[in-house]
């Protein structure tokens, strides 16, 4: 009788050594000539001197800056923070994008920005006061390539529509398009006037890096309006049509600091749990099959994205330890943050000869999008 003896290793990356630089804008959609303020701040002590603001000279005009030296406490230990604060006056229209600033080692996540022109910020104010228009917005507007992008579009009407809508369908040449579940309709008060909104979500996977336009979409529906006896009817209706407006996003390439040989994976966030059966603990005797499995799951990324995960590669499998795989099985749903994709990897792992087995490590790097960085499990 033997003992079979696994080891499995499941690491994530050390937390980066310097201190960290998180950055905040108090808007991100503004109009020409309007400032906005750019929150920088750092879990320990820094001077002004040390913050390289020179990235923000391309597209930013700095009005000003100022330090606040604060103290944070948890669990009785005090810590300092530095927070700089930056006002900031956009030089052009259009989306722009806060470059990452630099403290040392440490650099700040990149921040999108919307700003309209005048001649903009007045169409979409007398736009909201149509009976029935149209907005579009996406979580990110430089994405990575094949990561998930959230595009939300909101049908807004404060009169009654008959049950005839059509909305034109979304192709993106060189993107993955992807519905997220059927419309919500709700209710929304603007301005004093109630509204009843129609939202559609869809998650966009750029396959190439660079420019990517997202085309607009057609809204198409009967308006229902009084007759001549100020009752509607079946013949009171007229056809109102609303076009969302476009969007352009900047896809950014694998980066370099990424493994060169590592599948691409950039996720919102990842997690590798594995199962047994039976406990691999319990003795078993030589040729009797212990199955392992490796469940790997991802916000922000399709099953299908996700890389097959084996405990033995071809070359690790011997004479004395043998690795039967099972078909993967792969689930892909959605929710609020997005797609969702799980994915199960089963293996029955015979020895057949007595004694110990150690397994190697199963190591997936992936890019965290939410925090910009490598990590790996």
């Amino acid at each position: 009788m033997m003992r079979l003896l696994i080891i499995c290793l499941l690491s994530l990356l050390s937390p980066l050594a310097q201190a960290a630089l998180e950055a905040s804008v108090d808007r991100t959609r503004l109009v020409e000539g309007e400032s906005l303020e750019l929150t920088l701040e750092t879990p320990s002590a820094g001077r002004m001197s040390e913050l390289d603001l020179t990235p923000l000279a391309e597209h930013f005009e700095v009005q000003g800056t100022r330090q606040l030296s604060l103290v944070s406490q948890i669990n009785g230990r005090t810590t300092p923070v530095t927070r700089w604060v930056v006002t900031l006056t956009p030089l052009r229209t259009g989306f722009l994008v806060i470059p990452p600033i630099s403290l040392g080692d440490a650099s700040s996540q990149p921040i999108s920005l919307h700003v309209l022109s005048a001649a903009q910020a007045a169409a979409d104010q007398s736009a909201q006061l149509a009976p029935v228009f149209i907005d579009s917005e996406v979580d990110i507007e430089t994405p990575y390539v094949q990561a998930q992008v959230l595009l939300t579009l909101r049908i807004y009407h404060s009169v009654s529509l008959f049950d005839d809508s059509t909305l034109s369908g979304l192709d993106i040449p060189n993107a993955r398009v992807e519905s997220l579940g059927p419309p919500r309709n709700f209710e929304r008060l603007i301005n004093g006037v109630r509204h009843g909104v129609i939202e559609i979500r869809y998650a966009i996977f750029p396959q190439h890096s660079g420019e990517l336009e997202i085309p607009s979409q057609l809204f198409s529906a009967t308006a229902l309006q009084p007759g001549s006896n100020g009752r509607p009817s079946a013949r009171s209706g007229r056809l109102v049509q609303v076009r969302s407006p476009s969007i352009t996003l900047q896809v950014r390439g694998i980066p370099d600091s990424y493994p060169e040989n590592a599948p691409w994976i950039p996720a919102k966030s990842l997690n590798l749990m594995q199962t047994w059966q039976p406990d691999p603990g319990i003795d078993l005797f030589s040729g009797e099959p212990l199955t392992r499995t490796l469940i790997l799951s991802a916000d922000g990324l399709n099953a299908s994205q996700l890389p097959a995960l084996q405990s033995l590669s071809a070359d690790q499998t011997s004479q004395q330890l043998r690795q039967y795989a099972d078909q993967p099985k792969l689930h892909t749903d959605s929710n609020d943050a997005g797609m969702r994709g799980v994915r199960h990897d089963s293996a029955a792992l015979v020895a057949l000869e007595e004694g110990s087995y150690n397994l190697p490590p199963i190591v997936v790097h992936w890019w965290n999008t939410t925090e910009d960085r490598l990590e790996t499990a």
